[in-house]
């Protein structure tokens, strides 16, 4: 058997370091900042934790990894959303139920618990404001559309928004996650009552 050429040594490291960070999103957001060890996050991976090490200095490193990783297809989340051919209304319902899908919610309980976590380092939290930033700045005009269209309630479209992301948010630390991968759509529409006019109502 010949020896791999270094394209292919770096597929493996890449391969695997991605592996790892994987690993790490689920386990963060399963157990908290706190609470996860590096070991744990071996389990996960299914590698042995001197392995990790050989990636990652430290935990609050692995953190940050994933978290830039997780974050990283953001912008392109919502260039697929805003090229759909549907009204406001449901380009927001479409990022909702991409936001409970299993798998999906990790980052967003993640950046939860960094948020409830002291003593966070300062290039993480940045990291977070950033990505919080480009939600606010792609979801607000679908807000403010959606209003002009009628299908979604008057008012400050800053205050809904942040409602609609606050009970989000409260429903992906603390719901049961197996009782809303059930009926996923019926339950994200009677989530999104709460912004959608009376005839928009699901």
């Amino acid at each position: 058997m010949s020896p791999m050429n270094d394209e292919q040594l770096e597929k493996i490291r890449n391969d695997r370091r991605q592996q790892i960070i994987a690993a790490a999103l689920k386990t963060f957001a399963d157990n908290g900042i706190r609470l996860t060890k590096i070991g744990m996050i071996a389990a996960e991976a299914g590698v042995s934790h001197g392995l990790v090490y050989h990636y990652f200095d430290s935990k609050e490193e692995v953190l940050h990894e994933s978290l830039s990783w997780a974050m990283a297809g953001t912008d392109e989340l919502f260039r697929e959303i805003g090229a759909m051919p549907i009204p406001p209304l449901e380009k927001v319902k479409t990022f909702v139920k991409f936001a409970l899908t299993e798998g999906n919610s990790d980052v967003f309980r993640v950046i939860q618990h960094v948020q409830r976590s002291p003593g966070m380092p300062e290039k993480t939290l940045k990291l977070i404001a950033q990505g919080g930033a480009v939600y606010a700045q792609e979801l607000l005009p679908l807000v403010a559309a959606g209003q002009a269209d009628g299908s979604i309630v008057e008012g400050d479209p800053q205050e809904l928004l942040e409602l609609l992301l606050t009970v989000l948010s409260g429903v992906m630390m603390e719901g049961d996650r197996d009782w809303w991968s059930r009926n996923l759509d019926r339950k994200v529409d009677l989530l999104l009552r709460m912004i959608a006019a009376s005839e928009d109502k699901p």
